[in-house]
C-alpha cells in the first residue's frame, strides 16, 4: 500500500537552481558526513574523492552540483544556504586546498582533483548519482557510498542504507484519488482534514504548525526577493523580468492569472539565481505553488495563519499522491505539472472546495502537461523552465477558479496519472532533465 507522503517532507527549503543537481547533492554530501562520524570515522578521514554520474555528471556544472557538495562537506545544510553562502564556502575552499569536514575535521580538498564529472558513466533509470568515498592517511579505503538524488531534492544511498525520504503509516493512507475521495466522503472530512490529522500523527500538532508556517514564509520572501532584485540570471546573461512587472499587482484591472504569473516570474528568478525557495514538487517548479498562496494572501481580507496551513496541506496531499503513485522523474509533466495540480488544489481548498472540487483543480490544471519533457537549455534551469512556470501558475489559478462552480464534479484523475506515468516511461532518458536530447539543438539565445 501506498503510504503518506508528509507536507513537511515535501516542501523543503534550500537554494536553487536545482532540486535533484543542486540541493540534492549538497544534501547526500551531509549525510556522507553524518555517516562518516556515526561510523566514528571522521577523524581518520585525510581525503575525500566525489564522483558525479550520470545526469549530475552532464549538467551538474551549470548548476553548481560541486559548490552544492563542498557546502554539504562542510557541514553546512541546504536550509540555510543561498547562493552568496555557496559562493563563499567554494572559494574559501579553493584559496586554502582544504575544508573542514563537518565543520571540525581539516583535510586538504582541492575541488578540481576531488570532484570529478563521469560524463560518459550513467545510472539506471536516468538517475543522478553521486559517490563519495573517504580515505585516510595510508590511502586506505574507509568509506565508499554511491547515493541517488531524486528531483524532491530527497536523497538516498544506492545500498539501501540511510534513507532520506520515508512513507511512515499514519491514520489515512490511500493508494489512489478515488480511495482518496472515498475516505472524504464516508468520514465526512475535507482533504486538509485528512492530511492535518496524519501530520498530526508525525509530529505535534505545534511542530507542523511552525513547520507550515516556516514554509509559508519562505514562499513569501522569495517573491519579496524576486519582486525587488534586478540584474542578469547567471551563466545565460538573461535580465530579470520580475521586478519590471511589479506594476501588474498594483493596477486596479489585472487578473489573478496576471497577477499568479508575475508572483511566478519571481519565484522562478530567484531559483535560477540560486535564492532560498520552496520546492513545491522541485525547485524548477517552485512557482505556482508559491504564487496562488500569495495571490490567496494578498487577495483575502481575513486570511490567517490557519488558512495559510490549509492551502499548503491541501497542496501537499494532492503532490504527496501524485508522487507516491509514480509520477516523478517523468519529464517536466512531473514537476512543473504536478506543481500547477498541488496549487490549484491549495487555490480551491482555501475557497471551501469540497473534496471531489479539489480533485477536479488538481486534474484540470494538471492535464495540459501531459507528455511535457524537460530538458532545460544548456542544463540550466532558466529557459524553458521560467515560463512554464509563469504560464502554469496562470492556468492553476483558473483552474481552480473554474472547479468550485462544477457542484458535483466527475474526477478522472487516476486515469490522468497512470496515462503521464506511462508517457514517462516512453521518454527514456533523451527527454528528460540532463541527458542529450532537445536542449543540444536549441539556440542559447
Amino acid at each position: 500500500m501506498l503510504l503518506y507522503t508528509s507536507t513537511l517532507t515535501l516542501f523543503r527549503v534550500g537554494p536553487g537552481p536545482s532540486s535533484s543537481r543542486s540541493v540534492g547533492p549538497q544534501r547526500a554530501a551531509l549525510n556522507f558526513v553524518h555517516a562518516l562520524a556515526a561510523d566514528g570515522l571522521l577523524n581518520r578521514t585525510s581525503r575525500v574523492d566525489v564522483h558525479l554520474l550520470g545526469g549530475l555528471a552532464s549538467t551538474g556544472r551549470a548548476v553548481g552540483s560541486d559548490w552544492g557538495i563542498v557546502a554539504g562537506l562542510c557541514g553546512a545544510s541546504p536550509e540555510h544556504c543561498d547562493a552568496g553562502t555557496l559562493a563563499s564556502l567554494m572559494s574559501r575552499v579553493e584559496a586554502e586546498g582544504r575544508l573542514k569536514l563537518g565543520g571540525s575535521k581539516a583535510i586538504e580538498f582541492d575541488p578540481t582533483l576531488h570532484v570529478r564529472f563521469h560524463v560518459q558513466q550513467a545510472l539506471a533509470g536516468d538517475a543522478n548519482g553521486v559517490r563519495f568515498d573517504a580515505r585516510d592517511a595510508e590511502d586506505a579505503t574507509l568509506l565508499s557510498r554511491l547515493y541517488v538524488c531524486g528531483g524532491d531534492a530527497a536523497v538516498h544511498a544506492a545500498d539501501g542504507s540511510q534513507p532520506d525520504v520515508s512513507h511512515p503509516a499514519v491514520p489515512y493512507s490511500f493508494e489512489s484519488v478515488a480511495e482518496l475521495l472515498a475516505i472524504c466522503r464516508e468520514r465526512g472530512k475535507r482533504i486538509t482534514d485528512i492530511a492535518r490529522t496524519n501530520e498530526y500523527a508525525l509530529r505535534s500538532p505545534d511542530e507542523v504548525r511552525e513547520g507550515l508556517k516556516r514554509v509559508a514564509e519562505a514562499m513569501r520572501a522569495s517573491i519579496e526577493r524576486g519582486l525587488i532584485a534586478d540584474g542578469t540570471l547567471p551563466g545565460s546573461g538573461a535580465r530579470r523580468r520580475a521586478s519590471s512587472q511589479r506594476a501588474t499587482l498594483e493596477a486596479p484591472d489585472s487578473t489573478p492569472a496576471q497577477r499568479c504569473s508575475v508572483y511566478a516570474l519571481a519565484v522562478a528568478e530567484e531559483n535560477a539565481a540560486g535564492g532560498r525557495v520552496v520546492s513545491a514538487p522541485t525547485n524548477g517548479s517552485a512557482g505556482p505553488v508559491a504564487a496562488l498562496l500569495e495571490q490567496w494572501r494578498t487577495t483575502t481580507p481575513l486570511a490567517s495563519d490557519h488558512g495559510a496551513m490549509d492551502f499548503l496541506l491541501a497542496a501537499g496531499a494532492i503532490g504527496g499522491l501524485l508522487r507516491a503513485a509514480g509520477l516523478k522523474q517523468a519529464g517536466c509533466q512531473s514537476a512543473v505539472g504536478v506543481a500547477a495540480a498541488m496549487a490549484a488544489s491549495g487555490y480551491a481548498a482555501v475557497h471551501g472546495g469540497s473534496a471531489g472540487q479539489v480533485m477536479l483543480a488538481a486534474e484540470r490544471a494538471l492535464e495540459p502537461y501531459l507528455g511535457l519533457s524537460c530538458d532545460p537549455v544548456a542544463g540550466r534551469v532558466q529557459q524553458p523552465c521560467i515560463e512554464r512556470n509563469v504560464a502554469a501558475a496562470a492556468r492553476a489559478v483558473a483552474a481552480g477558479m473554474s472547479a468550485l462552480r462544477v457542484p458535483e464534479p466527475r474526477v478522472g484523475l487516476d486515469g490522468l496519472i497512470a496515462a503521464m506515468i506511462e508517457t514517462g516511461r516512453g521518454m527514456a532518458g533523451r527527454f528528460k532533465t540532463a541527458s542529450l536530447g532537445i536542449a543540444l539543438n536549441v539556440a542559447d539565445c
